[in-house]
């Protein structure tokens, strides 16, 4: 492949993968089918990462247990939509990964230890007023990534 000029040509002399983070929107599912597009386009491994937030709820940790049953049925449910995703993009060879914590954090984690030429991921759409009140996980992990950072609009 000829070697493109701008950040393109950046990402070609990378070799680390294409992480996508996937949340079950429609948006991040099109992110997702970009992602492993561009992923084939430049010979580099695709990611698609499910980040799941707390898993503590109330009453739950007085049971024997609990946490670690809640935690282990949210990591099943992420499993099944990250193969779901992967079907529905092309990419049933696309590693998955399952995450818990602060999404963003978690983003900007699994892309600097993956050594990501890229981190793909959608916007949920809310609008500027929401999004500065709520805080943007796309804008944080924007600001913070080690490699470039494609964010995909709601259509």
């Amino acid at each position: 492949m000829a070697k493109s000029g701008g950040w393109a040509g950046r990402i070609e002399d990378r070799d680390g993968p294409v992480v996508c983070c996937v949340d079950g929107s429609d948006e991040s599912r099109f992110a997702a089918g970009l992602a492993a597009s561009l992923a084939d386009r430049l010979g580099l491994p695709l990611i698609l990462l499910s980040v799941v937030g707390s898993v503590t709820q109330p009453g739950v940790s007085a049971a024997p247990a609990g946490q670690e049953r809640l935690a282990a049925a949210e990591r099943h449910n992420a499993e099944e939509a990250l193969a779901e995703v992967a079907a529905a993009v092309g990419a049933p060879e696309a590693a998955r990964r399952v995450e818990f914590g602060a999404a963003a954090d978690r983003i900007l984690a699994v892309s600097e230890a993956e050594g990501a030429s890229l981190v793909v991921l959608g916007t949920r759409g809310r609008g500027r007023m929401k999004a500065a009140m709520l805080g943007s996980v796309s804008s944080a992990v924007a600001a913070r990534a080690h490699c470039p950072v494609l964010v995909v609009p709601a259509f």
